[in-house]
């Protein structure tokens, strides 16, 4: 008789028939298997948790803490081109895009319509559809079509404020630096940022008095009282005290460019050095010429600085472009040096027909005053 496992007790082996009996050792792994699995999720809640907890202790700290300029104008730079500028350019394709499916649909209308009923082989209550459709597509196209517009607009926009801010170099910018930086006219510069403040694109900025402030809470514009006399000054003084700091700011972004670049583009920058300050001190000595040497202000000197920021923001790098980039920018250097010096000459002719035209008129009075004598003659005569 078989037992309740269902096997002859007079047999020695067998399998059960219900199956084998559970292995202890594959309950204990399952459990520990399942054990560290809620132990892993816990963990990395906790550690979520925490992460969290840190990063808002930190952002408390950063707000406590002055933000360094460099920081910020990234932060500041970032948020524009991935908000502002990535808002612009998707109502712009989203503009353009329905513009062109609902003008080519309106078109199509436009053109079954021109067939006619007969052409189509319709009766006149169908063929009505055509003219109506061309109606609802046409207002629809140019609506679009405007949407795109403004899209466009902002997206350049929005990418001139990125290169004001590019050019910024501290908490308080002059309008006239940044439209050099920029190579824009002033006026267009004043226009976009005065819009710019009042639409908070430039969030806490100020423009005043011809300086922007990029951030009121660390760099308010200081209250200074009215003067009782207005002080009489020309504009041309203004101007080439203007020009000279811009001289000097110039110089010094050669000097500090000195060592970075090849040996070559080393050379063409000292000589640079050496005709710039000439023809800034010349300048700084005749006012007057200072209408001579604007297309040397407005234009070739921001280029010359934007090459060079060019240049050195290369670093290291070895990659054929970075060579082609370095050796065109050389190549540059030294035509932009022979073209200085060529200024520099120019300014020099006319100053030097001034002196001998001076000089011929003091020689001719002193003459004529009987100033000067002739001593080798009464030498000879003795």
């Amino acid at each position: 008789m078989e037992n309740h496992w269902g096997k002859d007790p007079n047999r020695q082996t067998g399998t059960p028939e219900y199956g084998p009996a559970p292995d202890l050792d594959e309950i204990i792994n399952g459990a520990v298997r399942l054990g560290t699995g809620i132990g892993s999720t816990v963990l990395s809640s906790i550690s979520y948790a925490l992460d969290r907890v840190e990063e808002g202790l930190n952002s408390v700290r950063g707000s406590a803490k002055e933000q360094p300029f460099a920081h910020w104008k990234r932060k500041l730079d970032k948020r524009l081109q991935d908000k502002n500028q990535g808002e612009a350019l998707a109502l712009a394709i989203t503009g353009w895009t329905l513009a062109a499916c609902f003008g080519i649909a309106a078109v199509v209308m436009w053109a079954l319509a021109a067939v006619g009923p007969q052409g189509l082989g319709v009766t006149q209550e169908e063929f009505l559809v055509f003219p109506i459709l061309m109606a609802c597509f046409t207002p629809l196209t140019v609506g679009f079509g405007i949407m795109g517009g403004v899209g466009v607009k902002k997206y350049r926009y929005i990418g001139r404020l990125r290169r004001y801010l590019r050019g910024a170099r501290d908490w308080v910018c002059e309008v006239s630096a940044l439209a050099q930086a920029s190579l824009l006219s002033r006026k267009q510069v004043c226009k976009d940022l005065q819009q710019a403040v009042a639409n908070g694109d430039l969030p806490n900025a100020l423009l005043e008095d011809g300086k922007l402030y990029l951030d009121l809470e660390r760099c308010a514009p200081e209250e200074t009282p009215a003067p009782q006399e207005p002080a009489q000054t020309e504009p041309a003084t203004d101007e080439a005290e203007c020009f000279r700091r811009e001289g000097a700011a110039f110089l010094e972004d050669l000097r500090r460019c000195s060592g970075k670049l090849s040996a070559d583009a080393e050379e063409e920058l000292v000589q640079m050095q050496k005709i710039c300050a000439a023809i800034f001190g010349f300048v700084h000595n005749h006012p007057e010429q200072l209408p001579r040497v604007r297309r040397l202000r407005e234009y070739y000197l921001p280029t010359t600085r934007k090459l060079l920021d060019t240049a050195q923001g290369l670093g290291e790098a070895d990659g054929t472009h970075a060579q082609e980039i370095r050796r065109d920018i050389t190549g540059i250097l030294h035509t932009l040096n022979q073209a200085y010096s060529k200024l520099y000459d120019t300014l020099l002719q006319d100053v030097s027909l001034d002196v001998s035209t001076e000089i011929d008129t003091l020689e001719t009075m002193l003459r004529q005053d009987g100033l000067t004598h002739d001593f080798e003659s009464d030498f000879k005569n003795g």
